[in-house]
């Protein structure tokens, strides 16, 4: 028997046990008697089996995936997330299918179509700055696939957020200037659409006028 072609069926035949049996046993099923589980995965083992993934995503609606979207693995804040990301996943049982937009609308779109081709469980994404249509995020909301963002996001997409304070965080960052003597205070910014660069413009500028700083637009780069 090839290892490539070894499939649930085979592995029933070879424990004399059904087949609902040994695909609950290779899902962990508690209603599969720990003894038997321990057969069942050690022949899978043992023959190099492996699930096929969409056809057992096709069966049960269920992949146990989730797709990823980060802008740079370069950008070590990302890779951290990815980590915590890909840890808290494995804990529960879930692969994560990682994919870079490289602040790329493009590649965005792509690595959005792949994940639903793969039938995810749901996405979590930081949105590339660069991405202006929203309508890739809209047709996941269309499919009925869970969408997150993450550290960046959209108010004009109605979907969940994790993301800091940004405004608190630019309005704190200034102040501390402030308080050090500091008055012509530089503000690095990014594309004004998307919350995290807004929201921290709008604490800079909160920042300075709680201080009665005249805000310069020439210290915006």
């Amino acid at each position: 028997m090839k290892n490539t072609s070894v499939t649930i069926a085979d592995l029933a035949a070879k424990l004399e046990v059904d087949r609902a049996t040994v695909s609950r046993a290779l899902n962990n099923d508690p209603r599969i008697s720990e003894a038997t589980r321990k057969k069942v995965n050690k022949l899978a083992t043992q023959l190099n089996y492996r699930r096929n993934n969409l056809a057992s995503a096709l069966r049960s609606g269920k992949s146990n995936s989730i797709g990823v979207m980060i802008p740079s693995a370069e950008i070590n804040f990302f890779g951290s997330v990815v980590h915590g990301i890909e840890s808290v996943a494995a804990a529960n049982g879930y692969n994560v299918l990682l994919f870079q937009s490289n602040e790329n609308p493009e590649f965005e779109k792509k690595g959005l179509k792949a994940f639903s081709n793969a039938r995810v469980d749901g996405v979590l994404v930081s949105i590339s700055k660069n991405t202006k249509d929203y309508s890739h995020f809209e047709e996941l909301n269309k499919r009925g696939i869970p969408l997150v963002f993450f550290d960046r996001s959209v108010d004009k997409l109605n979907t969940s957020a994790v993301v800091v304070n940004d405004f608190q965080g630019g309005y704190e960052a200034t102040k501390h200037l402030i308080e050090q003597g500091f008055t012509k205070i530089a503000h690095i910014s990014g594309p004004q659409h998307l919350e995290i660069f807004s929201n921290r413009m709008k604490g800079y500028k909160q920042a300075l006028k709680d201080n009665n700083i005249t805000f310069n637009p020439e210290w915006i780069y």
